[in-house]
């Protein structure tokens, strides 16, 4: 008898998030994030969607501008993590930068956003969220009258210390993976934020 023809190889592979049909309920809360973003006062652009291997995102976004008129190096992020980025900076970032430094935010420095790469850029190994759209590195904040801060090693109980320590700490309540200075040598110089989906509610917070 003779054997069936071999399946192609691709067939075999996983589709790219950008290749999921979505569904109605997926379409409708994405409609509904969309309208937050904007009610919150997000300046941002639908972009296309992305694939690129077993990287993309189907619905990503260019943002632009952050809540209060906060600036940022422009990022590509799905709707999801946008908002949770926006709701951090308005409800925590704004908050303790004025209890701790006496200033108020005008900029957030992004390190990477989008980026099509395995975790902590090894050869080998699962996929970043970064690879998804779903993931946001920030390297420092700038002030109106005070110098930056930057994510890093600062002196205990200095204000740039307690101000790093408390949005670091209150992030755990708006993104899933917190990661920056102490959690490895990967993050020394920046907190790492996605909003990965873990079963039953589990985040990582170091």
């Amino acid at each position: 008898m003779p054997l069936p023809p071999p399946r192609p190889a691709d067939s075999e592979k996983p589709l790219p998030p950008a290749a999921a049909v979505p569904s109605p309920e997926i379409l409708a809360e994405e409609t509904a994030c969309l309208e937050r973003l904007t009610t919150l006062g997000v300046r941002f652009e639908p972009v296309p969607a992305i694939t690129d291997g077993q990287c993309g995102a189907r619905a990503p976004l260019r943002v632009l501008a952050l809540p209060d008129g906060l600036q940022i190096s422009p990022a590509t992020l799905v709707c999801a993590a946008a908002e949770a980025l926006a709701r951090w900076t308005r409800e925590v970032v704004a908050v303790e930068a004025a209890r701790h430094l006496e200033a108020q935010p005008t900029r957030i420095a992004i390190g990477t956003s989008y980026e099509c790469r395995n975790q902590n850029h090894r050869a080998n190994g699962k996929l970043s969220e970064h690879a998804f759209a779903n993931a946001v590195d920030i390297s420092g904040f700038e002030f109106k009258g005070r110098k930056a801060v930057q994510i890093g090693d600062h002196p205990a109980e200095t204000p740039e210390a307690l101000f790093q320590n408390a949005v670091r700490t209150q992030a755990c309540a708006y993104f899933t993976t917190v990661l920056g200075p102490g959690s490895d040598a990967a993050h020394a110089t920046h907190l790492h934020l996605d909003v990965r989906g873990r079963g039953r509610g589990f985040r990582l917070c170091q």
